[in-house]
């Protein structure tokens, strides 16, 4: 086999390595962004909670004679406020899992492209056919056979 399979091998393999890496990296990195989003929701929704329960207690000590007070104000508020919450939170971790998704994809699609590299190479001889003086093996007794060289 001609080297250049080998050279075209290995460096599919070491390049397709690195990108693997590196999009496992950006997935990793992006389902960490996606956790913190989820802590901080959680807790805003624990003070939405405290929020609510207190401006139910004020609308129920308003309520015996003040209809319209600043307990059904701030009770309105809140729900405006939650659901633009939500509707933030779902487009952003939406956003997330999407660059979660193709980077996953791209990692695996890279590491498909190293096997192939590795097998190019592998094929193309490897390292035997790429330095052999260092790593010959069987092939450089073959070939000192053929030229009528005694190798040990």
């Amino acid at each position: 086999m001609p080297p250049a399979i080998a050279v075209v091998g290995a460096i599919a393999s070491v390049a397709g390595t690195v990108l693997s890496i590196s999009a496992q990296k950006k997935a990793a990195r992006a389902q960490r962004q996606q956790q913190a989003n989820e802590r901080r929701r959680s807790a805003r929704q624990n003070i939405r909670q405290a929020q609510i329960a207190r401006a139910s207690v004020v609308a129920g000590a308003i309520g015996s004679g003040a209809a319209g007070g600043s307990g059904a104000i701030g009770g309105a508020g809140a729900i405006g406020s939650r659901l633009g919450e939500a509707l933030g939170f779902a487009s952003q971790q939406s956003a997330l899992s999407g660059i979660i998704s193709r980077q996953t994809e791209r990692a695996n699609f890279f590491s498909g492209v190293a096997g192939v590299g590795a097998n190019l190479f592998n094929l193309g001889g490897g390292f035997g056919t790429l330095f052999p003086e260092h790593f010959g093996g069987a092939d450089a007794q073959t070939r000192a056979r053929v030229s009528g060289a005694n190798v040990q």
